[in-house]
């Protein structure tokens, strides 16, 4: 640092200058306030002074704020260069990623390596980018960042896809897992949310996603109108910053609205910006690879030039926990370390704001100490009197009392009996004062052998609650007995319900992320005292029948509380449950045999939605016979949920096929079955004939016309034979398929969406022809168009280009572009009307689906729980005044919040298998003119051909 003169003077002027500022706005204040309060006017104050003042201190405060940057952070401070691990033989590095532990992930330009640095920038660890088994199949990442549970994903822009390495896998050395199709990926970030966030350099566009446990995307949006999109990184209000190549720095917000661009907000200009980041404080940082440059854009204040030399091409840069910034300089093939807010500047404060935060701090301290809490259970209302025993929060002065302990007991008995509770609950129990609840007035003897026991248990403060005389409500008070100066605090009483509070489980705020440090702070109090509660269960085990030397006062003094047939059950589900993993471990041995693997199992187990259910039911079992405990309240919970969806289920389906075993219904349907398939096929019959001739006054054109009608005839025609085939067996069929509904009721629904599918499996073929026959048209006129137009499409750039052609080429040009327009009509006629038959056999069947993951993801045990004891699933408490006095304890009575039925079924809803529709209704509306194959109840991975 620099200690001469001038420099001590500015220092001081500088001080100087704030805290006269600091004093003047004071003084102001104080004088200003009471007299506005008192008159109407503003005195001789004009509007136009108001407005003044309010200009100039808002440009104060911008030019205080720029000060308190620029003395926070330092230039060009660069305290370590990292060389590329993969040297010379490539290009310079390009993309990096620094995680929270300070593990930095680097990538390289066209290098198939991604390394794991440490912070000091040793090699860790290099997975190669090659997909496993293909030795010659490798892939160039362009960027990498790190998922929330830790794994790494890069951005392949060569082969247009995004990667995940995943480590838990059969293979020792972990395997690459294409998760995404995008057409040219450039920059790859994780949002605050979790979502990956991908730069579509040719598209304009940035996509983000969540990825599943079976690595399948979900929640696909994207943000378009973006000019060469780079580098993406999370912002600190939950959306996500975006660099523009030669362009702009946006913003957006969670929602993916912009919130703003940084060179409109802070009028600064970019040469050319490249990698952003957002460091522990929320400012966001910018490499500019034209000016060689990175920048810091704080929150306020104007920009800050953090690094302006030593930089030859920045590319990707990232920031550390520890408050370091990484460069990835792809211009001298290396990682630069640099440290832009020293130590200094956090520990440099005046003496006057170190004295004025302790004393701030004083004052809370002050204010949280005079405050006692005591939480006292309602149960023990009518206890004898003794001694209390619960825990005590010193960080929130708080007294949770858990029990009463009668007398006559032995100290050193009580002791020993509180260590054991402690050493196998893990919460700190303790003697916490005393109880009395005598009917006449206090007695002096009484008084006194309480007090006594304050001695023997060495607590502070002392807590000592008795009754007022024959009053409803008692007195608290609190003894200091090590303190020099004594003094009451103030203390409330706080009743609550041991039974509901044991039982119940608070759930977290579902606004954690957006709640404030006071809310945040409540329900880790709420928190400490259910768990304190809750983890005191071996506490409740003893009643007032024990023989032990101990009697104590709770919620099940009386009896603990148990049913008989609870008991049973769970003896009888032990040899249930191994039983049950015995059958379902050679079920999966049967499903994961060979057998299965070969084309025509797997492709009907691919296929049919039967065979989904199935497996799904099966996940279902083997979660819930498995022997080992649940963990937590969500394991616990999910077992439940799916306990009672499968005894619903079944006895929905064993009620299904009752009723179609009775009066002979299965042969009744088995005979109507036959005349409505034939019913119709002679519709179609009947509306291909219309077709052929001329639909609604339409002139086709008649060759086309003909042939695409008796193709279609005869599809027909084969149909019926089919149908007629068959027919002896139907019957039989229909009887067997009916034993299914005794493995529940989505299994039957399942099984009649094949059905249907099996059925109207001509009108699929219908479908497929003409939109393969309209498609294949569309394209070719669309081609045909663009070369009018002297245009062609470029397949490696993924954009429209100009091109000349000869005479010859724009003759056969015309020929075929006059012979497809004329030849579309007829062909969009038979597409218009199979799409239609088939969107309605894809409604008739989404229905179905939408019924069974209803039954399947419905949490049915929380719903029950929250109709019959809501209490069990609490989302706060409310607290209700029984009583406020002057000189005395405020008494307050705590009542659960029982959580919503929509916050119910969020937090508990089961996973299911169906795949919702990916597409949105543009997108549909797209694929629909276009004549694009639709499968809304499937994948957009899965194969579609």
């Amino acid at each position: 640092m620099d200690y001469t003169l001038e420099t001590s003077q500015q220092k001081e002027k500088l001080l100087k200058t704030i805290y006269t500022l600091q004093l003047k706005s004071i003084a102001t204040f104080q004088t200003a306030s009471p007299l506005l309060s008192s008159q109407r006017g503003m005195g001789m104050v004009t509007q136009h002074q108001v407005h003044q003042l309010a200009d100039k201190a808002k440009s104060l405060c911008e030019d205080l704020d720029n000060v308190k940057n620029l003395l926070h952070y330092c230039q060009d401070n660069l305290v370590q260069r990292i060389p590329n691990p993969t040297g010379s033989r490539y290009g310079g590095v390009s993309g990096i990623h620094c995680s929270l532990d300070g593990s930095i992930y680097v990538t390289a330009e066209s290098a198939p390596w991604v390394h794991v640095l440490s912070s000091t920038g040793q090699t860790l660890r290099s997975l190669s980018c090659r997909q496993t088994g293909k030795e010659s199949d490798t892939f160039l990442p362009e960027d990498v960042t790190v998922t929330r549970t830790g794994m790494v994903a890069v951005a392949d822009m060569m082969n247009g896809a995004i990667w995940v390495f995943n480590p838990h896998t059969s293979l020792s050395k972990g395997e690459w897992i294409k998760i995404r199709k995008v057409g040219s990926p450039r920059g790859i970030g994780v949002d605050s949310m979790g979502k990956i966030l991908v730069a579509d350099y040719a598209q304009g566009q940035v996509h983000s996603f969540a990825l599943d446990y079976a690595f399948k995307t979900l929640n696909i949006h994207s943000v378009p109108n973006l000019q060469g999109p780079r580098y993406v990184s999370p912002a600190p209000n939950g959306g996500f910053v975006v660099s523009e190549e030669c362009g702009d720095v946006k913003v957006f917000t969670s929602s993916r609205k912009l919130l703003c661009s940084l060179s409109s907000k802070y009028g600064h200009r970019f040469g050319n910006p490249a990698g952003v980041c957002v460091d522990m404080d929320g400012s966001i940082l910018v490499a500019d690879e034209q000016r060689r440059t990175v920048h810091l854009f704080p929150e306020r204040g104007s920009p800050v030039c953090l690094v302006s030399t030593r930089l030859r091409r920045p590319a990707g840069v990232a920031c550390s926990s520890f408050g370091h910034l990484f460069v990835a300089d792809a211009g001298e093939n290396c990682v630069k370390v640099f440290s832009p807010a020293p130590a200094a500047s956090r520990s440099n404060r005046s003496p006057e704001a170190a004295g004025v935060a302790e004393r701030a701090v004083y004052h809370s301290s002050r204010i949280a100490a005079m405050v006692l809490k005591v939480f006292f259970p309602s149960c023990c209302s009518s206890a004898e009197s003794g001694i209390l025993i619960g825990r005590w929060i010193s960080e929130q002065n708080s007294a949770v009392i858990l029990a009463v302990v009668h007398f006559p007991f032995i100290p050193v008995q009580v002791k020993q009996y509180l260590s054991e509770v402690q050493r196998v609950t893990k919460v700190s129990v303790s003697v916490l004062g005393s109880w009395s609840n005598s009917k006449q007035e206090k007695e002096e003897s009484l008084s006194e052998f309480l007090e006594d026991l304050g001695t023997i248990f060495s607590h502070e403060p002392w807590i000592q609650i008795s009754k007022e005389g024959d009053g409803k409500f008692w007195s608290c008070s609190t003894l200091q007995k090590h303190s020099n100066s004594p003094k009451e605090e103030e203390i409330i009483l706080v009743y609550y319900d041991q039974r509901k509070v044991m039982l119940s489980y608070l759930h977290p705020p579902s606004d954690t992320a957006t709640s404030t440090d006071h809310k945040a702070d409540d329900a880790s109090e709420l928190s400490a005292i259910f768990d304190t509660v809750a983890k005191s269960r071996i506490l409740f085990m003893t009643d007032r029948y024990d023989d032990g030397p101990i009697k104590l006062t709770h919620w099940q003094s009386d009896g603990v509380e148990a049913s008989i047939i609870v008991e049973l059950m769970k003896q009888a589900s032990v040899p249930a449950c191994m039983l049950l993993t015995l059958l379902l471990s050679l079920i999966s041995g049967v499903c994961r045999s060979r057998v299965l693997k070969f084309w025509p199992l797997s492709f009907l187990w691919s296929k049919l939605s039967t065979c989904e259910q199935l497996g799904h039911r099966l996940q279902h079992l083997q979660v819930i016979s498995i022997n080992k405990k649940a963990q937590n309240q969500t394991q616990l919970m999910r077992k439940a949920n799916i306990f009672v969806s499968l005894l619903i289920d079944v006895a929905l389906g064993i009620l299904l096929m009752s009723w179609l075993y009775r009066k002979n219904r299965i042969g009744h349907l088995a005979d109507t079955l036959i005349p409505v398939a034939d019913h119709v096929a002679e519709e179609l019959q009947d509306l291909l004939q219309w077709l052929m001739g001329a639909p609604a006054g339409l002139k086709m054109n008649r060759a086309l016309d003909q042939v695409l009608g008796r193709f279609f005839l005869y599809h027909i025609h084969l149909w019926i034979s089919y149908i007629h085939l068959m027919s002896p067996f139907i019957e039989m069929i229909l009887w067997y398929v009916g034993l299914s509904a005794c493995l529940g009721l989505t299994v039957a629904l399942c099984i009649l969406s094949d059905i249907i599918a099996l059925l109207t499996f001509h009108i699929y073929c219908f479908y497929v022809y003409g939109a393969r026959l309209y498609c294949l048209k569309i394209y070719g006129l669309s081609s045909l168009w663009r070369l009018f137009r002297g245009k062609k499409w470029n397949v490696l750039r993924q954009r429209v280009d100009s091109c000349s052609y000869d005479l010859d080429q724009l003759f056969i040009g015309t020929l075929l572009f006059t012979i497809l327009l004329f030849l579309l009509p007829t062909t969009a006629l038979y597409y218009l009307v199979f799409t239609l038959l088939r969107l309605l056999v894809v409604i008739v069947q989404g229905l179905i689906h939408l019924l069974v993951d209803l039954i399947d993801s419905l949490p049915l045990y929380s719903i029950i729980l929250w109709l019959c004891r809501s209490y069990r699933l609490a989302a706060g408490v409310k607290f209700r005044v029984l009583e406020q006095q002057d000189g005395k304890p405020l008494r307050l009575l705590m009542q659960i919040n029982p959580l919503s039925y929509g916050s119910v079924v969020q937090t508990y809803r089961l996973p299911t298998y169906s795949c919702y529709p990916k597409d949105s209704w543009a997108s549909l509306c797209k694929k629909l003119f276009l004549g694009e194959l639709i499968y809304p109840w499937k994948h957009k991975g899965d194969k579609q051909d």
